[in-house]
């Protein structure tokens, strides 16, 4: 499923996994333990330079390449509704149908962004990169970043319908912007909550420390500011004088519950700053999205990784945290690598696995509704596949699968067939 954010102390990334319309299968009463191994049950998407590859994986994680991959496609690969894949383009939005063996067929619409309000802000693609795009759980919403880096002196997000036909209309736009050390900068990209509504990100002050950054969906579907937010973050060190909560990174479980890396600092920007930590946070208000966590630093595991992606499994009981780096933003932990945690909604997040894959740097992160948990790593060209459940960690047979060439945003999209699937890629930029 995308994004590094810079900063000059961190980045900030909101990954997001979101559920939708899929493909249905059905297994015989009398099938034998083999084909169930062997059943299809997600399609999984990588972009590369050369287009789209789709895999077809099994219950046992075996990947198979489709037929005629890799698909064309125009701009960067960054969402799938079940029934079309969004690509971004420098100016234009482009959809495209896919068929039941999840190939990527002929286009479907495209858009010019640059027709409507928020353009002048910037374009989807600043610098040959893209500032990434949200789908809601429905699939029938999308959001998209306009961003110029500092050549202009703001940031927006369009609103999109996503007709049953594939087809883009535009809903309109909101300004975004803040000033970091000066430079005008956007919020990061929100996920979206359980129940739909609301999402989350973060903005930039005059320092390093980030600040929620909150939104919320409109009846029409628009993305819009949302004023009556507030938050009771996690009790930092009573020691420090005062301590303020910094979130990194980000991810939704499916039940109103927020997994959030953050770190404290006190007196910002330029003040002391502890280790890297998971905090969970409960969606506590549906009319204002209003977030509390009861964490304290205490209770709060640590990150043994630069950890710039983040995806909550389905059933929301794991939490997988990844990325790389060379440790020159945040407190030093930039260590490559992937780890796995117990998420346990309202309480404390708790430690499960050990540091996995130390000397890879992972840029994508992904789950299907089998266990399954894909690793992408775009500096090694592989991607790896682990079964995992909250008492068994272990890779699956065939992995890593050699990929040449991948990138983007949301370079992975894992779309599963046994239940709706609708997921936003990762946003690492």
């Amino acid at each position: 499923m995308k994004h590094a954010v810079t900063g000059a102390k961190l980045a900030f990334s909101f990954v997001l996994l979101l559920a939708g319309p899929a493909f249905t299968q059905t297994l015989s009463d009398e099938a034998t333990p083999e084909a169930i191994a062997a059943a299809s049950v997600a399609h999984v998407y990588v972009q590369t330079h050369k287009g789209v590859d789709v895999y077809d994986a099994t219950a046992a994680g075996k990947l198979t390449l489709v037929k005629g991959s890799p698909f064309a496609d125009t701009g960067q690969m960054e969402g799938i509704n079940g029934k079309y894949l969004i690509s971004v383009g420098t100016d234009y939005l482009h959809t495209y149908a896919i068929a039941s063996n999840g190939a990527v067929g002929k286009q479907a619409s495209e858009i010019n962004t640059q027709t409507y309000d928020g353009a002048e802000c910037g374009s989807p693609i600043n610098n040959g990169y893209a500032n990434g795009s949200v789908l809601d759980h429905a699939g029938k919403y999308l959001y998209v970043l306009l961003y110029d880096g500092y050549n202009t002196d703001c940031a927006a997000w369009q609103s999109y319908e996503i007709g049953s036909n594939g087809s883009l209309h535009f809903l309109g736009s909101m300004e975004d912007e803040a000033s970091y050390f000066g430079n005008p900068q956007p919020s990061t990209l929100p996920t979206i909550s359980s129940n739909d509504k609301f999402g989350y990100a973060a903005i930039a002050g005059e320092g390093g420390c980030r600040s929620f950054s909150p939104y919320v969906k409109i009846p029409d579907g628009q993305l819009e500011k949302n004023s009556p937010f507030s938050e009771i973050d996690p009790e930092g060190d009573p020691n420090g004088a005062p301590w303020y909560s910094c979130p990194i990174n980000a991810s939704a479980d499916p039940a109103g519950h927020l997994a959030v890396l953050m770190y404290f600092e006190d007196d910002p920007p330029y003040g002391n700053y502890g280790p890297w930590q998971l905090a969970s946070y409960t969606i506590d208000d549906n009319s204002t999205g209003s977030i509390t966590s009861t964490n304290t630093w205490l209770d709060m595991p640590a990150s043994e990784v630069y950890g710039r992606v983040m995806e909550t499994s389905p059933s929301g009981k794991l939490l997988a945290l990844a990325g790389g780096g060379d440790g020159s933003e945040g407190d030093g932990s930039g260590m490559d690598g992937l780890q796995i945690f117990h998420f346990n909604g309202a309480a404390p997040i708790t430690e499960y696995s050990a540091l996995l894959l130390p000397a890879v740097e992972i840029d994508q992160l992904g789950w299907d509704n089998d266990n399954h948990l894909y690793a992408l790593s775009y500096s090694s060209g592989e991607l790896y596949v682990y079964t995992v459940t909250p008492t068994e960690i272990r890779e699956a047979s065939g992995s890593p699968y050699k990929v040449e060439n991948a990138y983007g945003i949301s370079g992975l999209i894992v779309v599963p067939k046994l239940e709706a699937s609708v997921r936003a890629a990762p946003l690492s930029r």
